[in-house]
């Protein structure tokens, strides 16, 4: 399995794994007090933060058009 092809053939799944990987990490983090120093308090829960709102975004109803188009179909 050719894994560079599969990142540009599905961005969207990739950028999503990404973006959970971030949250992941980032609410690691920010539970064990880990900071970027005085100028960066709050740093690590701001990026988790627009982590999840991005992967907010990118998320899709299951009976949109989009993801009917697709073969899929909402039960």
């Amino acid at each position: 399995m050719n894994y560079i092809s599969n990142i540009w053939n599905n961005p969207k799944t990739s950028i999503a794994g990404v973006l959970i990987a971030v949250v992941t990490v980032a609410g690691a983090l920010s539970q064990q007090g880990i900071t970027f120093g005085n100028v960066g308090k709050g740093t690590v829960a701001l990026i988790g933060a627009i982590a999840s709102a991005l992967l907010g975004l990118l998320a899709q109803d299951p009976g949109s058009a989009a993801s009917q188009g697709s073969g899929v179909t909402a039960q």
